[in-house]
């Protein structure tokens, strides 16, 4: 969570920022399981506390049982929360999280001003809503998680900030509390001067957290003034926490308020609230007033209205302070504490862990008691680092005595080694490590020479100094390490005296810069009317501040008005009447002023270099063979350069003589302070000296360049540290024999990396010219420290200018990095900079020259490893300096341009791809479609591919009608690649850019073509998965928005493939059939998978493009070779896409006469892919309907088995439902068959009716049998998994001969004429039509009658009325009567008696008029009709085939009884590959149909 960015004013951005850094907190809580299980033990442990020290009053009552199911909903609650983030299985993470929602919602909906056993609702609420944010996030629900955050600052806004999410509080609170802090931190150095018995020599720069100053203030303080302390920080933190709810209140009404009213700036938009202001009293403001008289305002300058700048520098300082565990907070429910004042008076709010950087804006408690007795350790951080059983602090000092305050000699330090094994942390140093460079305290006189000889062998314990160092080294800028027992005293001497200073001469306020806090040099007043120095105001300007630091008004304008010359004289002639007291107040130009003129005002956020003293800079002694080895790193000579003239020798001699007194100590290296002095010499003398040879040949010495790397090591002076980078770089420029022997020794690059790790910004300059191997930067996981660097884009504020700016030579870095090692390392490496946030900030430096290459490499790297990121570049890249690379790079830097911009286009939103093509279209001053078409003809093979499809593209931004060379070169190039046969790889990459090119992709920019054909096709497939995970997630009330984008982008789709389908085919006549052909004939499988998804995708574009001749030819190309993948392929999907071309070819009439040739061949596995594809049907239907072709050849079957089941009489009836078969026999018995694996099983034999069952039926629900029989009843039957069980009985009063059912009405007819309709609630209605009915056939609203005289009524079942569907002609001879109705697919069947050779029709139901006939002689007794082929039993045992379309007989099948055997009944799988037959003499017989 990034800790620095500024906070936007617009309602729109604010409510996008707080979801964004909100979830960003809450992510990273989720990631950290075992930070959320130590937080739930310590909250447990402070209940339990509050617990225990509720009741230890006699009258206390005990806790209600109401109150201990509040507090154990809020355990099951996080519990429940903690199972769902661990499970992987999606119902029960949703099961989950519910169930913890409502737990947690009792504590989150307590009334926060009453307690519940003893503890705070507010706290208990506070809680709750933290844990209820996790949950939103959880779901997804971004605006919920920000809520609920916010909600937990409004109820409790002191646990919320310094326990339950600091780090938030850092980033959305505090940046508004900048004049409470700057109150809070003057009016505490004001309580604390007053304890000093001199306090003159104290100012708010003073080192106030030394141990030895808090031991003696904690003996001087009074009792009153323990209790003003106590005072200001209760006031403090109420007002903290005052300003923290006011904020947290408008951050809600930002996300609840309606977008468009935030869009808009309408009323109704949240109003922001008014500047958090100190809480200060009138007394106070009286006081302050008298003081400010009577002092001249002696603490340098006002801290209020400095508060923004301070609070700027305090959270880029944030992330140097230690970190905290978060068991260091002491339990706070103790047996005193009974009300939320006791909470404040035990628990300070300047404990707030982050909320305040430790020593910059919140002073901490004087000195802390660790687990050790006696020994004192100066915090560094506003919490302690262990628990610990008390807080001494000076509102308790008055009540101790002298000698429990005192402190024991500490037990030494152990050495601490970061350098011993070549090897540093990547990470920043543990919070005991920060302890132990803090531990400051009076000991022995044994211990005091242990220290100065420490401190004497400086060389052996640098890298431990600079462990603290490099965390703080914009701080550092001077280092004083004293050697002796008198430098100790000149060192506390050194401060000038109370007397002397009391009465020196102050400057005027006016005359001081409110921001630097020195003289001003170059005054300039604003328009506000006030005066700052002019180099920091446009500091402050540049950190993207538009308003002025002290009135906070908005500026006009950034651009800076003249210098105000009547302030400047003023000061001019005030400095000669005050020369001492000018020059201390003063702009300092030594080697250890503030690099920039903000810094300054780090003087007083930070205890200066004065801080170093209490550093353990040397805890271990190097022998002397060590550090001799050390000085004989270098054994290379190094260069020598000869000045051309005498005058010149006589100049670097004279140069070279200057610099020996500062080499010398350099290479001696006795005195750290003095080598950094004589570093920033030899610097800036090289500088002056205009890189002369002379000079160069002599630096390069190897003892000499050893003092550099040994400042490196060693050094906590970040102008030290420069100044050496600067002259190593300098030294490498100019030979890089120099670099040569720098990297002979691993060390030096470990202590560059080191460096650069520890926020050293330069080192980055000097690791880049010396080119360290790729297993080098890999080995130290550089890529985060460079990316910050990146991100930060430090200038160079001195006057030291490198060779390379820092964060150039970063992306350099980086570069290597991302493109050494194998392609699994590049990956990896890739999604480390994605990881880290390095995406924003490298699109930022495109619009620079330099390093713009590299900057592009690593992006494609990016999306080449993550394709997701693709999206967020192409919405913030600007492809001006992208398209100027390419116009003027070479043909590495044009074919990375060409890369990059073809991953980019890669989208899967139409739209958006279009407009980023336009954009390239127009971009630039020269044409880019020219510039394209003229390296396409230069580009090597294997980038012809992709150039071709970025010129085809830009052409198609328009109706491709007409003519177009770039168009025409494109796609002949494509053709070209797919021919070269010698060169496999450039004709998988061609057919890779097709399959991109039709536009269907994901979001990761991987194509979608075969999905979406199979799709087409009818096949479930993971198309429309991948399309739904694809939609943006947003909120119910912009669901009709998201229907209307989608719909937007289907349309931009659809015109897009038309548009590359039509150009791609009709190319010089459809050339590009022939070449894919060609590819799917190849040897590659997945070549030739890749080249029928493109074949298919043509072929099926082609059926909904007009027809110009083209789809001809591409079947003469392509139809041998579906067939032969229809045949040869044991893959079902490549199966599925052949059937589809082949679909789309057979609508051509040309094309049809070749169906011929292979109708018979492609049926037997077309039959087969017909339960995985709709498609398959319809073209099997094609293939039958043509004329030509002999449809006794379609069909074919065998004979499984037979079963004998004479024993139970005449097979009845038989029904086929979801693979068993249902049976009725004329003794009453139903039988169940299972038919798996072509077996017929019996599972289960019933016999509940006493006479026959004549009928089956089963709805098309499947989950019901109605049987009915001659007993005079229905049964209903419920399907189980296993076996049918009976649930109801109907009493029909009358035999049952033909059934048939719907929801709630079931029909039948008895033995009389007409049918009879009953609807299960009362007695049946018989529809009389004066006709014997034979079977029946029901069909929504209609029943379909077979009767005698050879007719079909329908009956109209809403009104129980019938009219005549169809009358057949009847005979004076013999009976014609309908035996059998079967419905399918809006088409009725009809069979009975054969008269004049026919003996029955088909009907279609929509225009009830005849659509074919069964031409036979034999009369049909039943019907069945699968999806090919119609089956008619017969009374003579004999059951015909007919092909359905045409009603044509194309077989015929004798059962297995004979000639005189009748067929009762016939059924067939749903999948048409079984035929079932009962005849009546009782066999049951099975075919698998081919």
């Amino acid at each position: 969570m990034a800790r620095n960015q500024r906070i936007p004013l617009e309602g729109k951005e604010l409510a996008r920022f707080l979801t964004s850094t909100v979830g960003s907190f809450v992510q990273d809580r989720l990631i950290d399981r075992d930070r959320r299980a130590h937080h739930k033990e310590q909250c447990a442990e402070r209940l339990a506390a509050e617990g225990r020290a509720s009741p230890s009053s006699a009258a206390a009552p005990e806790v209600r049982y109401s109150d201990q199911a509040v507090l154990a909903n809020l355990d099951w609650g996080i519990d429940a929360l903690e199972e769902a983030i661990a499970t992987s299985n999606p119902e029960a993470k949703l099961a989950r999280l519910g169930h913890a929602e409502r737990m947690l919602q009792v504590c989150a909906l307590l009334d926060p001003a009453q307690a519940t056993a003893g503890v705070p609702n507010s706290y208990l609420s506070a809680w709750a809503h933290l844990h209820l944010a996790y949950l939103a996030r959880l779901r997804g629900d971004s605006r919920d998680c920000a809520l609920h955050a916010l909600e937990m600052f409004d109820v409790d806004p002191f646990f919320a900030r310094i326990d339950f999410a600091p780090e938030l509080w850092e980033v959305l609170f505090l940046p508004h509390m900048a004049s409470i802090v700057g109150w809070y931190v003057e009016a505490r150095h004001r309580i604390v001067v007053e304890a000093i018995p001199d306090a003159g020599d104290l100012s708010l720069t003073a080192d106030l957290d030394d141990q030895l100053f808090h031991e003696s203030l904690v003996l001087s303080v009074r009792p009153d003034m323990a209790e003003n302390l106590r005072e200001l920080e209760k006031r403090y933190g109420e007002a903290l926490d005052h300003s923290t709810r006011m904020y947290a209140k408008y951050y809600k009404n930002v996300l609840s308020q309606d977008p468009a009213a935030a869009a808009t700036g309408r009323k109704g938009a949240p109003v922001l609230p008014p500047i958090a202001e100190p809480p200060m009293t009138p007394l106070h403001e009286g006081a302050l007033l008298e003081e400010n008289e009577a002092d001249n305002d002696s603490d340098g300058g006002d801290v209020s209205r400095d508060s923004e700048i301070m609070i700027d520098q305090q959270l880029a300082l944030n992330s140097m302070g230690q970190k905290v565990g978060h068991g260091s907070l002491p339990k706070f429910l103790s047996s005193k504490m009974k009300d939320r004042s006791t909470f404040l008076k035990s628990y300070s709010p300047v404990d707030s862990p982050k909320s305040l950087s430790p020593k910059v804006s919140s002073p901490k408690p004087l000195f802390s008691s660790e687990k050790e007795p006696g020994q004192l350790l100066r915090l560094s951080s506003s919490r302690v680092t262990n628990p610990s059983p008390k807080m001494i602090s000076p509102l308790e000092s008055s009540k101790s005595t002298p000698e429990i305050l005192s402190p024991k000699p500490p037990k030494e330090p152990k050495p601490l080694h970061r350098f011993q094994s070549g090897h540093s942390p990547t990470g920043s140093p543990s919070p005991h490590y920060y302890s132990g460079l803090n531990v400051s305290s009076i000991g022995s006189d044994d211990e005091g020479k242990q220290r100065r000889s420490c401190r004497n062998n400086f060389s052996g314990t640098r890298s431990i100094a600079y462990a603290y160092a490099s965390k703080n080294s914009h701080l550092l800028n001077d280092s004083h390490h004293i050697e002796s027992e008198d430098d100790m005293s000149r060192c506390s001497s050194s401060l000038p005296s109370s007397d002397n200073l009391m009465h020196r001469a102050r400057p005027p306020k006016d005359f001081v810069c409110p921001i630097t806090g020195q003289l001003f040099s170059d005054p300039v007043t604003l328009e506000t009317g006030q005066t700052f120095e002019r180099r920091a105001i446009q500091e402050w300007i540049k950190r993207g501040n538009k308003t002025c630091p002290i009135t906070r008004q908005l500026l006009s304008s950034t651009i800076l008005p003249k210098t105000n010359y009547v302030l400047k004289r003023l000061i001019a002639s005030w400095m000669e009447q005050n020369p001492d007291t000018a020059q201390e107040f003063s702009h300092s130009e030594t080697t250890s002023a503030s690099v920039s003129p903000i810094s300054s005002m780090e003087f007083f956020l930070e205890p200066k270099s004065s801080a170093n003293v209490s550093l353990p800079l040397a805890q271990t002694r190097l022998n002397t063979k060590k550090n001799e080895r050390r000085c004989e790193q270098f054994t290379r000579a190094a260069v020598s350069a000869s000045p051309t003239s005498i005058i010149s020798q006589a100049a670097s001699k004279t140069i070279i003589n200057g610099l020996k007194p500062y080499t010398s100590r350099l290479c001696t290296f006795d005195d750290l302070q003095e080598c950094e002095e004589a570093v920033l010499t030899i610097a800036r003398i090289w500088k002056d000296s205009r890189l002369d040879p002379g000079i160069h040949a002599y630096l390069s010495n190897p003892k000499i360049m050893n003092g550099f790397v040994e400042i490196l090591s060693a050094s906590t002076n970040r102008e030290a540290l420069r100044a050496s980078i600067y002259v190593l770089s300098e030294l490498v420029s100019v030979d890089e024999t120099v670099g040569e022997t720098l990297n002979s020794v691993d060390t030096n690059f470990d202590c560059l990396a080191v460096l650069l790790i520890n926020g050293m910004a330069e080192a980055a300059v000097l690791i880049c010219q010396l080119m360290p191997t790729y297993s080098q930067l890999l080995s130290r996981n550089l890529i985060p420290s460079l990316v910050q660097l990146i991100m930060e884009k430090n200038e160079q504020t001195d006057d030291l200018c490198l060779v390379l700016e820092p964060h150039s030579a970063a992306v350099t870095i980086l570069q290597q990095i991302l493109f050494g090692g194998d392609e699994n390392s590049r990956s990896c490496n890739a999604l480390s900079v994605i990881a880290a946030n390095g995406l924003p900030a490298l699109i930022k430096c495109m619009d620079q020259t330099e390093g713009r290459v590299s900057i592009v490499s690593i992006l494609l790297s990016c999306m080449r490893a993550d394709k997701g990121c693709r999206n967020l570049i192409a919405n913030r890249v600007e492809l001006a300096p992208v398209l100027e690379l390419f116009h003027a790079g070479d043909e590495s830097t044009k074919s990375i341009c060409i890369d990059f911009i073809s991953e980019l286009v890669c989208l899967n939103r139409r739209t958006i791809c279009n407009q980023i093509l336009q954009i390239i279209k127009d971009e630039g001053v020269f044409s880019t479609m020219h510039t394209f078409l003229v390296y396409l003809q230069m580009a090597s093979i294997e980038q012809q591919p992709a150039v071709a499809s970025l010129l085809l593209q830009l052409d198609l931004l328009v109706e491709p009608r007409k003519t177009s060379m770039y168009r025409e070169e494109a796609i002949d190039a494509i053709i070209e690649a797919l021919k070269r046969k010698d060169f496999p790889v450039c004709q998988s990459m061609t057919l890779d850019m097709l399959t991109s090119l039709s536009g269907r992709l994901n979001s990761s920019g991987n194509p979608l073509t075969e999905a979406w054909l199979l799709k087409v096709a009818g096949v479930n497939n993971p198309y429309d998965t991948s399309v739904n995970l694809e939609k943006i997630q947003t909120p119910d009330d912009a669901s009709v928005e998201m229907v209307e984008m989608m719909e937007e982008e289907e349309k931009a789709m659809n015109a897009w493939e038309k548009r590359v389908a039509f150009v791609l085919c009709h190319h010089d006549n459809g050339a590009i059939f022939e070449a894919l052909g060609e590819c799917l004939t190849s040897n590659s499988l997945e070549m030739a998978k890749k080249c029928l998804v493109i074949a298919t995708w043509l072929a099926y574009m082609l059926s909904c493009l007009p027809d110009t001749g083209i789809r001809t030819i591409a079947a003469n190309c392509f139809l041998d070779q579906f067939v032969n993948v229809l045949h040869s392929s044991r893959n079902l999907e490549e199966k599925v896409l052949a059937t589809l071309a082949l679909k789309s070819f057979i609508i051509d009439s040309d094309s049809l006469k070749k169906f011929e040739i292979y109708a018979t061949e492609i049926c037997k596995p077309l039959r087969k892919l017909k339960r995985h594809s709709s498609v398959v049907a319809d073209l099997l239907k094609a293939i039958m309907n043509i004329p030509s072709v002999d449809a006794t050849e379609f069909f074919s079957c065998t004979e499984l088995f037979e079963i004998d089941s004479i024993a139970n009489g005449e097979v009845q009836s038989l029904i086929y439902s979801k693979g068993r078969l249902f049976s009725s026999h004329s003794d009453g018995t139903i039988k169940v068959w299972e038919t798996r694996r072509r077996v017929l099983k019996l599972i289960q034999e019933v016999r509940a009716h006493s006479k026959a069952v004549t009928c089956l039926y089963i709805p098309p629900s499947g989950d019901k049998l109605y049987s009915g029989s001659h007993d005079k009843t229905i049964r209903v039957w419920a399907i189980g998994p296993a076996e049918i069980h009976p649930v109801q009985i109907h009493d029909t009063k009358d035999t049952v001969n033909c059934l048939a059912a719907k929801a709630n009405l079931l029909c039948f007819t008895s033995q009389g004429t007409g049918a009879k309709v009953y609807d299960w609630n009362g007695s049946p209605k018989h529809v009389n039509f004066n006709k014997n009915v034979k079977c029946l056939a029901i069909m929504e609203d209609s029943l379909y009658c077979g009767c005698s005289g050879y007719s079909i009524q329908e009956v109209d079942l809403r009104k129980c009325r019938s009219n005549t569907f169809y009358s057949g002609t009847r005979k004076l001879l013999g009976k014609q009567t309908i035996h059998a109705l079967f419905i399918q697919d809006d088409i009725l069947f009809a069979g009975g008696s054969s008269v004049d050779g026919t003996a029955g029709k088909a009907f279609s139901l929509s225009t009830k008029t005849p659509v074919g006939s069964f031409s036979t002689a034999l009369d049909i007794q039943c019907i069945i009709v699968s999806n090919d082929f119609v089956f008619t039993g017969t009374k003579c045992g004999i059951i015909e085939v007919w092909l359905r379309e045409r009603l044509t007989r194309v077989a015929s099948i004798k059962v297995g009884g004979g000639a005189n055997t009748k067929v009762t009944t016939l059924a067939s799988d749903s999948d048409g590959e079984l035929l079932f037959s009962g005849s009546a003499d009782g066999r049951i017989q099975v075919w698998a149909l081919e």
